[in-house]
């Protein structure tokens, strides 16, 4: 009797086995219960997103984002998108499923470990500074001092070095 397969991401023995064939090239991947549930392996939107990309394509792009100009070929080919604003440009057309599949409603982007994209760290200076001014209205000096030094820190990290 053959041994069973351990998950490719914990060891825990492996339920779902995924395969995946691209260019001749086929890729497998082991998973348990716990590990496919948490990628969302069992999701039901997973495989609908994967039929909208395997079926028929058009002759010609009907979808093309203003910023970086792929289109949904390029999307059914790739299976992701080019550019934050093709979140925007391709979220009506796929129905609420790329929320589902990415788990995000909007591009929030990819940056190293420990790191926050720019947009993030530009949307909390914003909120540091209303934070800063309503506590200086409020005269918590203290509280006011602490988001004076993240204002400082977020600045440098937007600057340029």
């Amino acid at each position: 009797m053959s041994k069973p397969l351990k998950c490719s991401l914990c060891e825990e023995a492996a339920t779902v086995h995924l395969s995946q064939v691209v260019h001749g090239k086929v890729t497998k991947v082991h998973l348990c219960e716990a590990c496919a549930q948490k990628g969302g392996a069992t999701d039901p939107a997973v495989f609908q997103l994967a039929d909208a990309l395997t079926a028929a394509t058009p002759a010609a792009p009907t979808i093309t984002c203003p910023q970086c100009g792929f289109t949904d070929i390029d999307f059914r080919k790739r299976g992701r998108l080019g550019c934050p604003s093709c979140w925007e440009t391709f979220g009506d057309a796929l129905g609420g499923l790329l929320a589902k599949v990415q788990h995000e409603p909007k591009h929030v982007g990819r940056a190293p470990a420990g790191v926050l994209p720019a947009a993030q760290l530009r949307r909390r200076l914003v909120a540091a500074r209303l934070e800063m001014e309503k506590s200086i209205s409020a005269e918590d000096y203290e509280v006011a001092a602490r988001l004076r030094d993240e204002i400082a820190a977020l600045e440098k990290q937007l600057t340029p070095s």
